[in-house]
């Protein structure tokens, strides 16, 4: 497996593409035994193709296939293959131009190398599994002839002996590898480029064990925080591009080099997971320094959205747009209805249950509600970063006098907007949504909410 992708390659985004054809393979009955990322770069991948061929009956790429200038795997596995053998390819572009038109930009090709069949695949995970479907089936026989068993060529096709043909004959077959075989000269070919490491086994490979860890934590909804290191400075022990991916308790898996840099940055995870912001620390050692690149995956924040009225219908409805995991709290069933319920991922009574996890915010949209102190001394023990209440001071302020003489925090309950939302002159349920929604967007960000033109304003 080769993944030919600077963001993967500078830690700045996690191999999917590379993990879900891995995953693929294995289900088949591969053995992926080496896995490298490389830059978009001809003299890193070059080199990597020629070493995998090595030691491999089957290479398969994936990204940087398309049109973007830096997008050079065709060129680059053009020049090290020996015999193209276009099926594959065309076979992916095919079944690719059925669910989309995008498919006819994948210049993707494949041929022999060595005695490996070479395969390109796209750079997206889900154009990966859906090609390899078309072309596993025919791996394991296009590997057989490449190596000279053609027992066909005198009668029917014969069953490989390799993986692959599950699709073909309904069950998989035993897998047979034959990457130190003896047959054929030796061939002398050169390291890849030290930039681009040389490969290893998947199962040894710190990095490919971080980012797959990352990639199963991101599925199950776990916070997780990924550490990069990004530039060096002296000889200190961590090489840039060395990983470490920590949880909320602590360190999981991968190292920055040494015990003092994984300690300094497990101190500092459950601060960065909870502000949900990437950063950058510089790290010193007695060798030199290095700096490391923050990267927290943490849950969806959560619009917590109290009152079953029109208007929370529509803040449920587009908070989700906006990156937010809707939450409805209402503890008259009646007023739930069928559309309240289908917008919003939780409904509950009580603010029971929404204790933990990712940050929130809170909009209480009824402020004729008698349980609004209640329901937001609740909610403001959770410790969320927004509340506010719909409605002027007119009709909140005996809410807001109710809560201080619940003896709460005063500095909390100095921070409840009320009204709630910014000035656009909203009147209907969607447009004060939509004021409110502009606001918690204005909160997130830190921005004044001015018009982006400002001579629009100068002119009206």
């Amino acid at each position: 497996m080769l993944t030919i992708s600077d963001g993967v390659f500078y830690g700045t985004r996690t191999d999917d593409s590379g993990r879900v054809l891995a995953e693929a393979l294995s289900e088949a009955g591969f053995e992926v035994a080496d896995r490298m990322v490389v830059q978009d770069d001809r003299k890193d991948i070059e080199p990597a193709l020629a070493n995998l061929a090595e030691h491999n009956d089957l290479v398969l790429t994936t990204g940087g296939t398309g049109l973007g200038p830096r997008d050079v795997t065709p060129e680059a596995t053009l020049a090290v293959i020996e015999r193209q053998a276009p099926g594959f390819a065309e076979a992916m572009r095919a079944d690719g131009r059925a669910k989309t038109p995008m498919a006819i930009l994948s210049r993707g090709i494949s041929g022999v190398l060595k005695d490996a069949l070479v395969v390109n695949f796209p750079g997206s995970p889900k154009a990966c599994r859906e090609g390899l479907e078309v072309v596993l089936p025919l791996f394991g026989h296009a590997m057989d002839l490449i190596t000279g068993y053609t027992a066909h060529k005198d009668g029917p096709p014969q069953k490989s002996s390799r993986p692959g043909d599950v699709n073909l004959e309904g069950k998989k077959p035993e897998s047979h590898d034959h990457s130190n075989s003896s047959d054929g000269p030796d061939r002398a070919v050169a390291d890849p480029s030290p930039k681009a490491a040389a490969p290893t086994s998947d199962r040894a490979d710190p990095a490919w064990d971080v980012t797959s860890t990352l990639a199963r934590r991101i599925e199950s909804g776990e916070d997780s925080l990924l550490a990069t290191a990004i530039s060096r400075q002296g000889a200190p022990p961590c090489s840039v591009g060395q990983k470490m991916l920590l949880g909320p308790g602590g360190p999981l898996t991968g190292t920055l080099g040494c015990s003092d840099f994984d300690t300094a940055i497990a101190s500092e995870a459950a601060q960065v997971l909870v502000s949900g912001v990437s950063t950058v620390r510089t790290l010193t050692h007695d060798l030199g320094t290095i700096e490391v690149y923050l990267e927290p995956y943490t849950r969806k924040p959560r619009l917590v959205v109290v009152g079953a009225t029109p208007v929370a219908l529509w803040l449920l409805r587009w908070s989700r747009d906006l990156g937010y995991e809707p939450v409805l709290v209402e503890d008259r069933e009646g007023w739930i209805t069928p559309e309240h319920r289908q917008a919003a991922t939780k409904v509950g009574a009580t603010a029971g249950g929404i204790a933990g996890g990712s940050p929130i915010d809170v909009v209480h949209t009824d402020h004729e509600s008698p349980a609004v102190a209640e329901q937001i001394a609740a909610l403001l023990e959770l410790k969320p970063r927004f509340v506010g209440i719909i409605g002027s001071a007119r009709h909140t302020g005996h809410h807001i006098e109710q809560l201080r003489g619940r003896g709460l925090d005063a500095g909390l309950i100095d921070r409840i907007q009320s009204p709630v939302g910014l000035n656009l002159g909203a009147k209907s349920p969607p447009e004060i949504a939509l004021s409110i929604l502009a606001g918690l967007m204005r909160f997130r960000s830190g921005r004044s909410g001015e018009w982006l033109d400002r001579r629009f304003e100068e002119k009206n």
